[in-house]
């Protein structure tokens, strides 16, 4: 094809392809309505790029670390700081690498879940028909190159900026628009009308007709590709988020009111003070306990690692989930409003030729010579691909020409071929359809009318379906629409073999399926038949009725939402009956899936809580869908269903043992701090986070039996169970601390050093062992000499004499700081040192086995978990039984200058040498006394285990009588169908333009939306214009230069608008 300049008037390098001619843009494209070829698809390819938004560039180093950024994350980032202002680096350091820890876990996992999204969701990328080479082939819309002509039909979305050809041979009547559906980019609610020479926007859905249509802007070139470059890009969040900040903060209120009681109590009743340097204030540091221990940290990692793990899991089975949402969705849905073709039956149309009914005196081989000719198998529709191969005399179709073709649409409800014998050039219209609409469009209806509708009636009793066909002469230019209809043609389309017992497995689960398809009442009612779901069905005639308060429409229900509720099915409905249906369902509680295939399923796709495009659908229909199918038929619904609970499952036990162990932690040692003045290190409770949390991984792959009914979040019950559980565990080990502080009973019946840290205990003790050590060497008052006069302590601090020692002012010397004194520290020291070991371990064992009892209602030790999740829990509770039996040599030691290296009263109470000991004790009067020192426990590490056994007992009737009195997940009256399934947390569905992106386990199909419509920030006018570059001779070609792209989009900017980066 020869140049030819072409005359731009905005400015000498762009082109308005809306408003040049098709010959002028197939010259500034470089190619003609052919096609190109594959060299040329590969050079533009290199030159253009692939037909997607660039890819932002993921750094692995900060994608690492935005797993820290997070509210959770950030109250443990302040832990850390305040740890460090306090210079304890150990802490510090622990609060760090716990940080680190959960982002290493995130960011592998879900790593590993992003690759298996990809692969497989590969193969639901958006797809094009294009013509190269000289014949037609289907590729990655991703592929797509300016130039290029495709094929676009009603239930596709536009893969790039197009111009759309003519629809036939010139003179062949009236021009056929197509219906657009703008409104993603637009915002206009209806469908815009396009002609010959229009441009569609990539993005748009097209509602109605088929055309060729050039490629003129692919990528960042196109109008979105170009609002994209200027306004913010998102994905759908998972509803998941409002989870997590919720319970987050209900946690981190709870720490918040802790410390403040704390700090007024410590520093107001007790008098605890502060000072400068290292380990200057014990105070600050058991803060660090409250804050570090009662914030979920894993809460963030296990949750999305869950979800990540499930999708992949789910995508597996044959469901990939488009909107994470859709998982705690599809989980409490209740009602499952099925289409009948290709869900409930298997879609494979046969015709049983032997029962077509010739209704104008053809014969049956003619009717199907016609019904052939009126199909277009360039599209591959199964009805035109059904009637094509079942015409046994193929041959004679070449000699025919299709010169224009109608093709279907929901509200005509039929096809129109304009077919040319090439031989004699005689031209007729064949049209095809539903029988209805093809009788009242036949010249012959009064004759045939009611033979028509009795074989009408007699194949939708056998459950099969009707197709009309009809002839007119002519090419319909001179307004002749005498069309005979020639038969009426029957079709069967069988119940899959797995469709009964799956719907028989939804009620099980508590689902009711109600059947929703456009068939005729009778089809739907012998289907409906054949798999046991019940014959009350209504045409969508009775709905809008009911609807309008028809009392006879009715039919004895109270209203049309009982009506809807009770009823097994709908027919003959159309897409806006579907889009209502789901409504008033929803309006009345349930929580509502949909299935559907087209794209006038979409609005009720979009309206369903769960819309669940089956296998096989529209781009259309999986653009609008929550959750797609790659396996046929309805078992992948059900298969995703249990998949979805049981992740569901998984979720809420680790909700309701996050928000137990936040009580928990800060009931427990708030209570003791406040009440015994006693202080518990840091070190330990983030090494409980550290096992516990860490091994709450494991629940992401944990053995579940999912719910029998419909699940959902009720933060409510959550609340409450978690408060119990925590208040219940805090008693356990108050108990446990208050036994063995302020009794003998471990000494006197299990033989154990005692803990009793009781003055008067600790009183006596002393003045038996010093009377008893020290009467000889200092006499009968031995109890009160001074430190300064005790050669091993003041040896320590470098004075030779005692006299030296007095003059110091030393706080050796200071009067009250005699042996009885400095004795009864160290034994307090030693005792709660080794009671620290021992309640760690009790808070530990009996944290973490929390988990058992929460995942299921029944009784918890009969009930089996996953094998990793008791391999995380006995892995974590020996390592916890490990450190509390042998502790850490005493850590924390008393600060520098306010205790001994060397103790000289710190054995056991039974006299014998402490071992992992390294023998650093405070100095009494000094506020090192509060130092929060960990000992190894010993044999109370048994005690540990068997106290939290016994306590244990308690958990699993505790859970039975919350669960009773809440009636947590339908408990008490065990109801299925009743049970509510609103969340009282909704996320708003947010649709997007598919296949832009680069598919991740949060947004698996690569679904890209904008803020705000590109029409809102750009000037319409600019929508089409496209930049490009100009030879030697002025001849333009579209330029492949992004800065010229980037000054359209500038330059076109609305007035006013505000223009926001990520």
């Amino acid at each position: 094809m020869g140049e030819v300049k072409v005359e731009v008037k905005e400015t000498k390098d762009e082109v308005d392809f809306a408003k040049i001619s098709l010959d002028e843009a197939f010259n500034v494209l470089g190619c003609t309505h052919h096609g190109l070829t594959s060299a040329e698809v590969q050079k533009r390819l290199e030159e253009y790029g692939p037909n997607k938004l660039p890819e932002s560039t993921r750094i692995p180093i900060l994608v690492f670390l935005g797993y820290m950024w997070n509210p959770l994350s950030w109250a443990m980032e302040a832990a850390a700081i305040v740890a460090i202002c306090l210079l304890d680096y150990g802490d510090f350091a622990l609060i760090v690498s716990l940080l680190l820890l959960n982002s290493v876990i995130s960011y592998v996992e879900e790593s590993n879940a992003d690759q298996a999204i990809k692969a497989l969701a590969a193969a639901l990328a958006p797809k094009a028909k294009v013509l190269r080479d000289g014949k037609f082939d289907t590729i990655d819309a991703v592929g797509l190159v300016p130039g290029d002509v495709l094929v676009i039909k009603f239930g596709d979305i536009v893969p790039a900026d197009i111009k759309l050809l003519s629809d036939g041979e010139p003179g062949m009547g009236d021009e056929l628009p197509m219906q657009v559906d703008q409104a993603a980019l637009t915002g206009e609610s209806l469908p815009a009308k396009k002609f010959t020479g229009d441009v569609c926007f990539s993005g748009s859905a097209i509602k109605q007709g088929e055309r060729h249509a050039v490629v003129y802007a692919t990528g960042v070139n196109t109008f979105f590709g170009r609002a994209a470059a200027l306004i913010n890009a998102t994905h759908n969040v998972a509803n998941l988020q409002k989870i997590m900040t919720r319970i987050g903060a209900m946690c981190l209120v709870t720490i918040g009111i802790w410390l403040v009681i704390e700090l007024c109590v410590q520093f107001g009743h007790y008098r605890h003070a502060c000072r400068k340097g290292e380990d200057g204030c014990p105070t600050l540091t058991n803060c660090l306990v409250i804050l570090v221990g009662g914030i979920p940290i894993a809460m963030p990692t296990v949750l999305s690692v869950t979800l990540a793990l499930g999708a992949a899991a789910l995508a597996k089975e044959g469901a990939i989930v488009a909107r994470m949402s859709a998982v705690e969705e599809m989980a409490g849905m209740d009602v499952l409003c099925s289409d009948k073709t290709g869900t409930l039956t298997l879609n494979k149309l046969s015709i049983d030729v032997s029962s077509v009914y010739p209704t104008s005196g053809l014969t049956v081989l003619e009717c199907m010579k016609y019904a052939a000719l009126s199909t277009n198998i360039v599209t591959e529709e199964p009805i035109d691909m059904v009637l094509y191969n079942s015409y046994p005399e193929k041959h004679e179709l070449a000699n025919y020409k299709t010169v224009r073709f109608i093709p279907f649409n929901p509200t005509d409800k039929f096809t129109c071929a304009t077919v040319v014998e090439t031989a004699t050039g005689k031209t007729v219209r064949i049209m095809k359809g539903s029988p209805q609409v093809i009788l009242n469009k036949s010249v012959n209806k009064d004759k045939i009318a009611d033979a028509v509708n009795n074989k009408m009636l007699e194949f939708a009793n056998r459950g099969l379906r009707s197709l009309g066909i009809s002839l007119a002469q002519g090419d319909g230019r001179d307004g002749d629409s005498n069309f005979t209809m020639l038969a009426c043609v029957p079709m069967f389309d069988p119940p899959r073999h797995d469709t009964k017992s799956t719907i028989d497995n939804c009620g099980h689960q508590g689902i009711r399926v109600k059947m929703v398809t456009g068939d005729h009442l009778l089809i739907g009612k012998e289907t409906a038949r054949q798999l046991g779901m019940g014959q009350v069905m209504f045409p969508s005639e009775v709905l809008i009725k009911a609807r309008n308060g028809d009392a006879a429409a009715l039919q004895g229900h109270k209203n049309v939402t009982e009506m809807v509720e009770m009823a097994n099915g709908f027919a003959e409905v159309f897409p806006e009956h579907k889009f209502e249906i789901v409504e008033i369902l929803q309006n009345a509680g349930h929580t509502v899936g949909m299935t559907g295939d087209g794209v006038n399923d979409a609005p009720a796709l979009k309206k369903a809580d769960v819309g669940i495009a089956v296998a096989g659908a529209t781009d259309a229909a999986r653009g609008a869908a929550d959750i797609v199918l790659t396996a046929p038929g309805l078992s992948a619904i059900v298969t995703a269903i249990i998949g979805a609970r049981k992740i569901f499952q998984r979720m809420t036990t680790y909700a309701k043992y996050t928000v137990a162990m936040t009580f928990r932690i800060c009931f427990t040692f708030g209570l003791i701090t406040v009440i015994y003045n006693w202080y518990f290190p840091t070190l330990l409770i983030v090494i409980l986070a550290v096992f516990n949390d860490g091994a709450m991984i494991a629940l992401s792959k944990d053995r579940v039996i999912p719910s029998p009914t419909p699940n959902r979040w009720n933060l409510r019950n959550i609340f409450i169970m978690g408060i119990v559980y925590g208040l219940y565990l805090t008693l356990s080990s108050w108990a446990m601390y208050h036994t063995a502080t302020k009794t003998n009973f471990f000494q006197k019946h299990f033989h154990l050093q005692s803990l009793d840290d009781r003055y008067h205990t600790l009183r006596d003790h002393c003045y038996s062992y010093i009377a008893e050590t020290y009467t000889d060497r200092f006499g009968p008052d031995a109890w009160n000499t001074n430190l300064c006069d005790f050669y091993e302590y003041r040896a320590q601090y470098g004075f030779e004499d005692a006299a030296s020692c007095h003059n110091s002012k030393s706080r050796l010397a200071w009067a009250y700081n005699n042996l009885l004194r400095q004795c009864i520290v160290e034994q307090y020291y030693v005792r709660a040192g080794m009671t620290r070991s021992f309640l760690y371990n009790q808070v530990s064992i009996s944290g973490q086995a929390l988990v058992f009892v929460v995942r299921h209602p029944g009784l918890s030790i009969i009930q089996r978990a996953g094998s990793l999740t008791y391999f995380a829990f006995f892995c974590s509770q020996i390592a916890s039984t490990a450190i509390a039996l042998f502790g850490f040599g005493g850590y924390e030691w008393p600060r520098e200058g306010e205790g001994f290296r060397d103790c000289q009263f710190c054995k056991w109470s039974n006299g014998h040498k402490t071992f992992f000991f390294l023998h650093h004790v405070p100095m009494s009067s000094t506020e090192s006394v509060h130092t929060s020192s960990n000992f190894g426990c010993m044999g109370y590490v048994i005690g540990a285990w068997i106290w939290s056994a016994i306590w244990y007992v308690l958990l699993d009737p505790i859970k039975w009588i919350i669960s009773y009195i809440l009636n947590d997940d339908g408990f008490r009256d065990a109801s299925v169908l009743n049970t509510p399934t609103r969340s009282d947390v909704k996320s708003e569905k947010e649709i997007g333009v598919s296949g832009l992106q680069a598919p991740t386990s949060s947004n698996p199909l690569g679904r890209t939306s904008l803020v705000v419509p590109p029409a809102a920030v750009l000037d319409r006018k600019s929508a089409a214009i496209i930049p490009v570059s100009r030879n030697s001779a002025g001849m333009a070609r579209v330029s492949a230069d992004p800065s010229k792209t980037a000054d359209i989009a500038r330059r076109s900017r609305l007035p006013g608008t505000e223009i926001h980066k990520k």
